[in-house]
């Protein structure tokens, strides 16, 4: 299954204490495949720095 998931939902769906976890955690299983441009990804970097730090964002990503 391919799947894209909004800045919102990856935000919530990192934390393992978060009822969205499993969101997140289907993907480290390669349960799906995360689908993404180069605009979601500069999203996603923008979003992390903003809430996790700019070294967190560019090591995630």
């Amino acid at each position: 299954m391919k799947v894209v998931l909004d800045t919102n939902i990856l935000m919530v769906s990192v934390s393992i204490k978060s009822k969205y976890y499993w969101v997140f955690e289907a993907f480290l299983k390669k349960e799906y495949d995360l689908c993404v441009t180069t605009d979601i990804l500069m999203e996603y970097e923008e979003i992390i720095a903003i809430h996790m730090g700019k070294e967190v964002a560019y090591t995630i990503l």
